[in-house]
């Protein structure tokens, strides 16, 4: 017998989390495996599998994380001599994008900044 879904009400967008879309990335990565195979055991379309593959190819499980150490803001007298401004700081995002800001840029500019690019 074959099984039948009746919907009653409006069907709502459903959310996944990282390790769910990681998951069925993994398993459609495997050899042999076809995207739409995967799609239709997980009850969608193949496009989210390659959106998935987009969206989530900076994302690295096996990233760690380095201690940072805030320091107080840099006063006029402690700028490199000879003019130079010192060098701008490239800062990787979430979303794959890269921020490159002035090393001397104040930390809530910059938090707002990261915010709203990692928001978008």
């Amino acid at each position: 017998m074959a099984r039948m879904e009746i919907i009653s009400g409006v069907e709502r967008r459903r959310r996944w989390s990282k390790e769910a879309k990681l998951a069925t990335l993994a398993e459609a990565d495997q050899s042999g495996v076809r995207i739409g195979d995967v799609a239709r055991a997980m009850t969608f379309y193949p496009a989210q599998i390659r959106l998935w593959r987009k969206t989530l190819s900076h994302f690295d499980v096996s990233a760690t994380f380095l201690p940072v150490h805030l320091v107080n803001e840099v006063s006029l007298g402690q700028i490199p001599a000879a003019g130079r401004a010192p060098a701008p700081i490239k800062i990787p995002l979430l979303n794959g994008r890269r921020v490159k800001v002035p090393a001397d840029i104040e930390r809530k500019m910059l938090s707002s900044l990261i915010a709203c690019l990692e928001s978008t």
